[in-house]
């Protein structure tokens, strides 16, 4: 059984010159401007486009507007709802154990494995696992390819050789092609009974982190929507590298860090203020207006917050907006607060944000984020 190998991709080729591009994101200095309490909550709401685009590649059901509609709801108890809920644990579990210097080993992968499948029915009927966290222990067959993974009693061989090329000091200019190339690979051995493809979109997500690509610090990232805005497209990708001819590996590849390198320009915009107040949240207050989901003032009020350079406001600068009576300010922030809209950020609780990733501003974020390209059609199709 031959070690995992990285083939030489012509240096003068268009995957070449996507590996340079993606090296220079890699090394960028985010400059973004935007308020750290304004980026996690645009973190949380990639996430959520994250984890429901790797579920539905599965099979899930479960639509974008059905799934915010639970979310402002809190009401997200069913099996297709703890399958994604799952998803967005594997992702905090990989946020806090994972730096440039962690070693993805047996042990950390089936803890991920362990999350993803945590309380859903076993297969064949649901996206569970028999042993959650093992190696299967018998063969199986991928729906809609006609690869066949190898047998189980080699899949402890094949598992060892590919958690050591994932942790192999590969030299730079192979790093990237190691993570689209293990992306594959992980997927042609199948290693678990079930949530593969889940766990293998995952470690995407954990490559990107131990590479360096400040997904932790402050870049918003999306790896799944590589896969799911052609879901098609990544299956015959897929099935084409199982050849595991070196040009159709290159080909993979090609096809995987260039839909990454696309991704992550696209959501760099994210990080401008100015982008982000004058096209995602000035829009999403218009829509919540027309919706009567906020009065009026409230837009006032909201627009006056978010326009400031810190996107934070005290009650006491209403008066800024005509507001001038302490009980009324008081009642006024009160109403915003009971509708989730603002929230604290100081701790005397006197200093205020706009909140849109628990309530009904957030079917607008989604909305203006769709039509500005950063949401897939995919994730509302039934």
């Amino acid at each position: 059984m031959k070690d995992i190998e990285i083939p030489d991709p012509s240096w003068g080729s268009e995957l070449a010159g996507v590996i340079l591009d993606l090296e220079k994101l890699r090394t960028k200095r985010l400059g973004g401007d935007v308020p750290p309490h304004i980026f996690f909550q645009l973190k949380d709401i990639f996430h959520i486009l994250e984890t429901l685009g790797s579920a539905r590649i599965e099979g899930n059901n479960t639509t974008l507007s059905e799934y915010v509609e639970k979310i402002i709801e809190e009401n997200v108890n069913d099996e297709n709802n703890d399958e994604i809920k799952n998803l967005e644990k594997a992702i905090d579990f990989i946020e806090e154990n994972t730096d440039e210097e962690t070693i993805l080993n047996r042990a950390y992968i089936s803890e991920i494995h362990k999350i993803i499948t945590k309380d859903l029915t076993q297969p064949p009927h649901g996206e569970g696992s028999k042993n959650p966290g093992e190696l299967r222990t018998h063969n199986v067959k991928i729906k809609s390819s006609g690869h066949t993974p190898p047998e189980h009693f080699l899949l402890q061989e094949h598992f060892e050789r590919f958690i050591d090329f994932i942790n192999f000091a590969h030299k730079e200019q192979y790093q990237l092609l190691m993570v689209a190339i293990a992306h594959h690979r992980f997927e042609f051995i199948h290693p678990f009974d079930n949530g593969n493809g889940r766990m293998g979109r995952l470690l995407n997500y954990a490559f990107l982190i131990k590479l360096g690509f400040q997904v932790k610090t402050g870049r918003l990232i999306n790896p799944s929507s590589v896969f799911y805005t052609d879901r098609d497209k990544y299956y015959e990708m897929l099935s084409k590298a199982d050849s595991l001819d070196d040009n159709d590996i290159l080909e993979w590849c090609e096809y995987f860090l260039l839909g990454l390198k696309n991704e992550i320009e696209k959501i760099d915009s994210l990080l401008n203020m100015r982008y982000v107040t004058q096209e995602i949240l000035l829009p999403t207050l218009v829509l919540a207006l027309e919706s009567e989901h906020i009065t009026k003032q409230e837009f006032k009020i909201l627009e006056y917050l978010i326009n400031k350079d810190d996107m934070s406001m005290k009650s006491e600068e209403l008066s800024f907006l005509g507001i001038n009576d302490s009980k009324k300010k008081s009642i006024i922030m009160g109403k915003l607060k009971e509708k989730r809209i603002v929230e604290s950020i100081s701790k005397g609780g006197r200093i205020y944000t706009i909140r849109f990733v628990n309530n009904y501003l957030l079917r607008g974020i989604m909305k203006v984020l769709k039509e500005k390209g950063f949401v897939s059609d995919f994730l509302n199709t039934n």
